[in-house]
């Protein structure tokens, strides 16, 4: 006799399908034990993540083992116990709910699969306390669902009794596997799991497209097809805006916390809508806070980019804002938490992306290296640079210890992953001549803009990934959260240096974030060329650094201001401010010559007027900074004479020295001391200003 068509499907079904190895086995191992161990087996996960697709490959297996399975559809029922028991019996076959219950396990183990738990969700607690308690002993329920089922499934003799498995996406081997099935060439492969993370819906779509089409069309434009509907399927049910608002925001930002909802978007509805986000399949619980499955958090900022740039630029501004006002209260992993949060702002930027890796962060922390851990810092060194670099690290470790940073395994502290440099050349002795790295670097500063008393430039001599080197990695990412950490802790820094040995590769990364490469630093080591990028932080400083890079990113439309870059700030040594305020003193009350003072383009003014400020702007700021600082001279009875030369010979000038001299009752050489020590005072003040050292 012919078998039935529907053994066909299901053969056919078993054939294509792939991954879900772990659920099948727990699923095989629970039936074939006697009593079964579980009561429940409640399965989650976005929509199109494959529950049903499970389910049927279960189903197979009831059959195969020939178990007696029922299966109802949550899309069918109606809330209510009386509905759900009237449905139980029509899929049995049996005239009463009794009756129905006892025929799941008729002749030994039966299985209840409901599906699409989340549509009689307002049932849980029957099904709970009343449905299950009544059912045969030998009866397993499976629940599935795209919520995280309620807490009542955790507490209680639930806890042993109930097994909740989150359903992920695809590991890339299987994916893979349904690639070929689906006769999608391998040569697009790599590219069809970076755009898709596994997903199951988004393969299935992009194997459609691609026979249809022989494109893989899923990129960044949502009017496709493709990310319509990804995007239903993630916010499907999602009505009401203020809902939709916190769902958007989480798709941006890297890790989602109440507090950060309250501050962004509603405080006083904070914790209901961080309690919405939680129950989100599609949301991992961290111990940091919420986060979307990467292709949720793909499809939901994409759209929202492409609906309404404005709201998308608002969100990433907040967002920025709630960061930069935490940085500075922060201290240590926590504030390199927050700037890995900061950092990740950027995840869809074209030139930044492909040097971080945003997905995966390396398992490992910074910390100050020990004594114990000098072999292995050298045996890293010498390993990705050669024995002459790992000579100038054991050298440099003699000189300043407390210059390196390693990185060290989360799970064994003892083990390193990664190292660090940060030397502070203004402190390094007569070896900062002697390295050729460290000597190039203060060639170059001595003669282009030397160090100010008090200030500081780094070099990040030495870094490195244990299994990488200074590839884009885990461990790479997190040492240049830890480069842009000191950036931001480093109160007198003013310049830094970072070397690369393929500086070509990290070039579209260092000219996005303005850190030129200069031919002067370059320098060889054991027979390798290193190429430097360079910063002058007194031209920029860090924070308005991030800022101007955050800016680029998502411009606010609202913001009138033009930013500023590097190039427009004048670094002016000691000598050379005081000369410059000298001359601006005696050119005070004239514009044209004050227009070319190199101190209109100092931090002095640039940092106290509007970026769009022009030379007149600039001139007027400068005067009344220099007429601030010597009133500070009129306060003090010791130096009101200072003032008065001041005054008189400057600020409201007579027509000459003279005049000022017996106007004061002072001789001619007492009134030139005077201006001078005056000039001095004043350039004092305003040099606390510029450096704020």
């Amino acid at each position: 006799m012919p078998g039935k068509l529907i053994d066909r499907i299901q053969a056919e079904r078993s054939r294509q399908f792939v991954g879900r190895a772990e659920e099948k086995a727990l699923f095989t191992s629970v039936i074939g034990q006697s009593p079964m161990p579980l009561v429940v087996w409640s399965i989650y996960g976005p929509g199109g993540v494959g529950k049903t697709t499970l389910l049927r490959q279960i189903e197979g297996i009831c059959a195969q083992e020939g178990i007696k399975f029922t299966t109802l559809d949550g899309r069918y029922l109606q809330a209510n116990p009386d509905f759900f028991l009237g449905a139980l019996c029509m899929a049995t076959g049996m005239p009463s709910p009794q009756e129905a219950c006892q025929s799941l396990a008729s002749g030994g183990k039966g299985v209840l699969f409901v599906d699409t738990y989340e549509a009689i969700e307002p049932l849980d607690g029957w099904i709970r306390e009343t449905f299950i308690p009544d059912l045969p002993e030998n009866v397993l329920v499976v629940l599935l669902g795209r919520k995280r089922p309620p807490a009542g499934w955790r507490s209680d003799v639930w806890q042993t009794l109930c097994r909740v498995t989150p359903l992920r996406n695809l590991s890339n081997a299987d994916a893979r596997k349904f690639l070929d099935y689906q006769t999608v060439p391998e040569t697009v492969h790599e590219q069809v799991l970076e755009m898709t993370h596994g997903y199951p819906l988004a393969l299935t779509l992009v194997a459609e497209n691609y026979a249809q089409t022989g494109t893989v069309g899923l990129g960044p434009d949502p009017s496709l097809d493709i990310v319509t509907v990804l995007l239903d399927r993630f916010v499907e049910g999602v009505d009401d805006p203020v809902y939709r608002d916190v769902l958007e925001l989480c798709s941006l930002i890297r890790m989602t916390t109440e507090a950060l909802i309250a501050e962004v978007m509603d405080a006083g509805k904070a914790s209901e809508l961080f309690g919405w986000l939680k129950s989100l399949s599609f949301m991992e619980l961290t111990p940091f806070g919420l986060m979307p499955h990467d292709l949720a958090r793909d499809a939901i900022a994409t759209e929202l980019r492409w609906r309404n740039p404005d709201r998308y630029s608002e969100l990433h501004h907040k967002a920025r804002a709630y960061y930069s006002d935490r940085l500075d209260r922060a201290s240590g992993a926590a504030q390199q938490l927050i700037l890995f949060d900061y950092i990740y702002l950027h995840r869809d930027n074209p030139v930044m992306a492909p040097f971080f890796q945003w997905h995966s962060q390396a398992a490992a922390f910074a910390d100050t290296a020990r004594a114990e851990d000098l072999p292995e810092v050298l045996r890293m060194v010498e390993r990705c640079e050669g024995p002459e670099s790992a000579k100038w690290a054991s050298t440099w470790f003699e000189v300043q210890p407390e210059a390196f940073m390693v990185m060290r395994d989360s799970a064994k502290p003892s083990r390193l992953c990664g190292l660090l440099t940060v030397l502070n050349l203004a402190n390094a002795g007569p070896t900062v001549w002697q390295d050729p790295a460290t000597a190039a670097a203060m060639k170059y500063l001595d003669s282009t803009a030397p160090l100010r008393a008090g200030e500081r430039a780094t070099h990040f001599r030495f870094w490195l990934a244990d299994d990488g080197y200074q590839s884009v990695s885990p461990v790479q990412s997190m040492i240049f959260v830890t480069i842009v950490q000191h950036y931001v802790t480093e109160p007198a820094l003013a310049a830094t240096f970072l070397p690369c040995a393929e500086p070509e590769f990290w070039a579209p990364m260092f000219q996005y974030a303005m850190h030129p490469q200069v031919g002067a630093l370059s320098f060889e080591v054991g027979g390798h060329q290193y190429g430097v990028y360079f910063n002058d932080w007194r031209a920029m400083p860090p924070k308005p650094w991030l800022a101007l890079l955050s800016e680029r990113e998502v411009p606010i439309k609202a913001a009138a201001e033009k930013p500023r870059t590097a190039g427009d700030i004048v670094v002016l040594s000691r000598e050379g401010f005081v000369e410059s305020i000298t001359e601006a003193l005696k050119a005070f009350t004239n514009v044209a010559r004050l227009a070319k003072n190199p101190l209109i383009r100092s931090r002095l003014v640039v940092d106290r007027v509007a970026g769009e400020a022009d030379t007149k702007e600039r001139v007027t700021k400068l005067r009344e900074l220099i007429k601030e600082a010597a009133d500070t001279l009129n306060t003090n009875s010791k130096d009101d004479k200072l003032y008065a030369a001041l005054e008189t010979c400057y600020l409201r000038p007579l027509r000459s020295q003279e005049a000022a001299a017996e106007k004061i009752d002072v001789s001619i050489a007492t009134i030139r001391r005077h201006l001078k020590a005056g000039a001095g005072r004043v350039a004092d003040v305003l040099w606390q200003q510029e450096t704020g050292l």
